[in-house]
């Protein structure tokens, strides 16, 4: 396979559906991800309720927050988790890497979960897919760009590359941002445990406390497959062999199945930016 034809693959219509349901499962987590910290906080918080309020109003607050905050992270690992096995297939399917891995039945769930997304609104959909990366809104068309001819393993290993500088893009923004919010919330526990007792404190973090926990204990997990993509990559580098390209793209799947979330909303504002700067980079 050469750049060519991954680029005619990745524009057929079931790749660009496929692609846009991928987007929108990874922007509904992130969605979700939000809501999960917003009820964490809220239960956090709830430890300046009035003493002269009802005590299951007082007890409930916090309950029901967290049982929320539960909900929320189901569904955000949910979407995540179609939104991988989504990407994973387009990547399978565009760049012909193992592309009989899937049984019939996992590709009568991927097109029939392709299709109700795209149908809950086609018309953003088909803006989606008749945009590319450097367009406003930016699309999932042309998600692969080439500034040269590349041919058979080069082909492959040059989509795999664009994956993984857009990642380290990325996760330098998350890696600040996570950082930030960890402080915030730091400063913000401590001064409830100035504030009021102990006990009160822990029953009414509790949620918050768990997912921080579950954020530092999936960050890990990223960022221990990340080591290995980079020490894959490195190596198809100086030999380049079908073995490697398919050990590095079953590790870029297993990362994004991991359940750690870009900024959705800043991607769409540098992607242009990016898109560009990659462009320059290999030219």
């Amino acid at each position: 396979m050469n750049s060519n034809e991954i680029q005619e693959r990745q524009n057929k219509e079931i790749s660009l559906k496929v692609q846009y349901a991928a987007r929108v499962c990874f922007n509904s987590a992130e969605k979700n991800n939000h809501f999960a910290w917003i009820a964490c906080l809220v239960s956090a918080f709830s430890v300046f309720l009035p003493n002269s309020w009802p005590m299951y109003i007082i007890n409930g607050i916090p309950c029901v927050a967290d049982i929320f905050a539960f909900v929320f992270s189901l569904i955000t690992s949910y979407q995540v988790n179609w939104a991988s096995k989504l990407r994973k297939f387009f990547d399978s399917y565009v760049l012909d890497i193992q592309p009989n891995q899937f049984s019939e039945t996992e590709l009568r769930e991927i097109r029939e979960r392709t299709e109700k997304i795209y149908m809950r609104n086609p018309i953003n959909a088909a803006i989606q897919m008749a945009n590319t990366g450097n367009d406003s809104p930016p699309g999932v068309r042309d998600w692969y760009v080439f500034s040269k001819f590349y041919d058979g393993i080069n082909a492959q290993f040059e989509c795999q590359q664009q994956n993984t500088w857009w990642n380290s893009k990325m996760v330098t923004v998350r890696i600040i941002t996570t950082v930030f919010m960890l402080i915030l919330v730091g400063s913000i526990f401590l001064f409830l445990l100035l504030n009021n007792s102990i006990l009160n404190v822990l029953l009414c973090s509790a949620g918050i406390l768990i997912k921080i926990c579950e954020r530092v204990i999936e960050n890990w997990r990223y960022f221990r497959v990340s080591r290995l993509i980079d020490g894959s990559q490195q190596t198809i580098e100086v030999h380049p062999t079908a073995e490697g390209i398919e050990k590095l793209q079953n590790l870029i799947d297993k990362r994004r199945s991991i359940n750690v979330l870009e900024l959705g909303w800043l991607h769409s504002k540098l992607a242009n930016k990016f898109s560009k700067l990659y462009e320059n980079i290999v030219s």
